[in-house]
C-alpha cells in the first residue's frame, strides 16, 4: 500500500499469506522500523504514524487490518491519486520545494494508482503485454471453405 497516517487510531495488521516489508515512520520523519513480514505475523501502527506495507519481488503480501476508533477513520494517502499533497498542490507547495508550479504538478499527477502500487517487475510485464499484443483487425481473415 502507499505510505499513509492514519490520524484516528492506531491501526493493527495480521499477515494471512505471503510475506512484505513493513516501513513504518515516527510524526517526526525518522525511521522507526523497516523489517520483514510474513504469514502469521501481527503488527500494529500508532496513529499520526507513516507507514507501508510493501510485498516481496517472490509472492504477493496479503493482511488484513483493523482500526481501534469507533469514529470513522479515513487514511491519509502521501502518495499516490488521491495524495494529501495534491490538496496542498499550488504556488506555495512549489515554493516550498523550490520547483516551477508545472514541476510539482507533473510530479503529484504521475502516480495513477490510488493505493495499491504496483511492483516495476508488474509494470514491466504489464508494458511487455500490451506491446506484444496481437491486434486482431489487422489479422487477415481466413474463411473455412465447407465441401
Amino acid at each position: 500500500m502507499t505510505p499513509h497516517v492514519n490520524p484516528r487510531a492506531t491501526e493493527y495488521g495480521i499477515v494471512v499469506k505471503g510475506s512484505g516489508r513493513i516501513q513504518i515512520v515516527f510524526p517526526n520523519g525518522s525511521n522507526a522500523m523497516d523489517t520483514s513480514i510474513k504469514e502469521g505475523d501481527v503488527f500494529f501502527v500508532p496513529r499520526y504514524f507513516a507507514f507501508s506495507q510493501i510485498a516481496s519481488s517472490s509472492e504477493q503480501l496479503d493482511f488484513f487490518g483493523f482500526t481501534t476508533s469507533s469514529k470513522k477513520n479515513k487514511p491519509q494517502f502521501l502518495v499516490g491519486a488521491t495524495s494529501l499533497m495534491k490538496t496542498l498542490m499550488g504556488p506555495e507547495l512549489a515554493a516550498a520545494f523550490g520547483v516551477s508550479e508545472d514541476t510539482i504538478k507533473n510530479i503529484l499527477n504521475a502516480q495513477h494508482e490510488g493505493v495499491i502500487i504496483p511492483t516495476q517487475r508488474d509494470t514491466l510485464v504489464e508494458k511487455n503485454c500490451k506491446k506484444n499484443e496481437l491486434n486482431l483487425e489487422m489479422v487477415p481473415k481466413i474463411e473455412t471453405i465447407m465441401t
